[in-house]
């Protein structure tokens, strides 16, 4: 995401960046995925998200030059996915409101969502959808069948490879600061990619 960021904000004309980015946004959009899955409460995490997308939508504007509200950041995006994980018809709220409003990733960011959750469900059917996708993604933006890079990580953490073992630390409080500092990075982040650009480039 940061090396993303670094190729739409200060490196331009450098495509390597945003082919390495393609990655980052399937990868969140499982971990969305297993969140809804393994949260003890959907109504709180929900909150969290939505209150870093409004947190987060200053650094977003200033960092991509975009006007305050004319295109939401992408933790707009993960709330609305949580919202259609909960109940399929809630699709209506992104659907609609991307008559009026942009947000990133838009739709097919959504369709990214749901296709992470049948990946979780049934790993050869959600390869297919997100080949189905990608190839799709590429009559809007060609660059984003890259975000295929990322399949080889969602399998590895889907059969266990990757997961961390907590089994033995499961009465232990989890540290407050474990749970948000995902959250915190991404605004801090595009805040320091924007105060580079205005003393840097």
């Amino acid at each position: 995401m940061t090396i993303d960021h670094l190729g739409a904000i200060l490196f331009t004309d450098d495509t390597v960046f945003r082919i390495i980015g393609r990655t980052s946004f399937p990868i969140f959009s499982y971990l969305i995925v297993l969140g809804v899955e393994s949260t003890r409460n959907v109504k709180n995490y929900l909150f969290r998200l939505l209150l870093f997308a409004l947190i987060s939508q200053i650094p977003f504007h200033l960092a991509l030059g975009h006007e305050p509200f004319e295109y939401l950041n992408i933790f707009f995006t993960l709330s609305f996915g949580v919202l259609f994980l909960i109940d399929e018809l809630m699709i209506l709220v992104p659907v609609c409101l991307s008559f009026f409003i942009y947000f990133d990733y838009g739709l097919y960011g959504i369709a990214m969502i749901y296709c992470m959750k049948v990946i979780k469900e049934n790993t050869k059917e959600g390869i297919v959808l997100f080949v189905l996708l990608s190839a799709f993604s590429m009559l809007i933006s060609p660059i984003q069948a890259f975000s295929l890079f990322a399949l080889p990580f969602l399998l590895l953490h889907k059969h266990g490879f990757l997961k961390i073992e907590r089994e033995a630390y499961r009465n232990e409080v989890y540290p407050a600061w474990r749970k948000y500092i995902f959250y915190v990075y991404y605004p801090l982040h595009l805040t320091a990619i924007y105060l580079a650009k205005l003393w840097f480039f």
